[in-house]
């Protein structure tokens, strides 16, 4: 992916792999099942360092919140479009908000904070209408994908975001359409859809909605 100077620099959320890995039972791909107390252990161990550091040390796993947005058994499903500044990205389907942590006010490394950048890059993509507020937010998992280079250096921290109905609309149509779907008719965008995704609809949500 193509990133700008400004964003190079900026500090993001990260662990150092050994340290990680002391923390959850490894696995190469797929979801790590974990619960809440996992959770807070490893925020405690984080640390900000500049994102041009940590983009090819695979001494580091930078943290990203990965929420999925659903309303009883249908799931917003994004499309990236031509109005992606990278084009590898363009017709990528996924189903997942969220992006790097930066640093909040404070030194707080706790699940509120956590939370807080998950509804940070939440309303940066979508926004709730009239009527339509978060119901839920439920901590799923950890994804870790070690088969390819850019998943190498981050792990995916898997949260399902209920909402009461499905009134939400995108920010930036131009970059980004977005449709609900519901669950038996994922398998449709599957070969279509990123890593990411197709971890969370494997481990996830295929076991829970049947």
């Amino acid at each position: 992916m193509c990133l700008t100077t400004t964003a190079l620099e900026e500090p993001v959320f990260a662990i150092k792999t050994v340290d990680l890995w002391r923390l959850l039972t490894y696995r190469r791909m797929g979801l790590i099942e974990g619960n809440g107390d996992v959770l807070n252990r490893i925020l405690q161990h984080g640390l900000f360092r500049k994102r041009r550091d940590l983009e090819q040390d695979a001494d580091y796993k930078q943290l990203i919140p990965y929420g999925i947005i659903s309303n009883a058994e249908s799931f917003y499903l994004f499309r990236r479009t031509s109005g992606q500044r990278e084009k590898r990205l363009h017709n990528k389907l996924h189903l997942g908000v969220g992006g790097h942590m930066n640093p909040g006010r404070s030194d707080d490394h706790s699940a509120n904070y956590l939370t807080g950048e998950l509804k940070r890059e939440l309303f940066e993509e979508v926004k709730l209408l009239d009527g339509c507020f978060i119901e839920d937010i439920e901590f799923i998992g950890f994804i870790n994908d070690d088969t390819i280079p850019v998943s190498r250096v981050h792990l995916g921290l898997l949260f399902n975001i209920h909402i009461s109905n499905k009134d939400i609309e995108i920010n930036e149509s131009d970059k980004m359409t977005a449709e609900w779907v519901e669950k038996p008719d994922l398998s449709i965008y599957y070969e279509k859809m990123e890593t990411w995704t197709r971890i969370a609809i494997d481990f996830y949500i295929n076991k829970k909605y049947v």
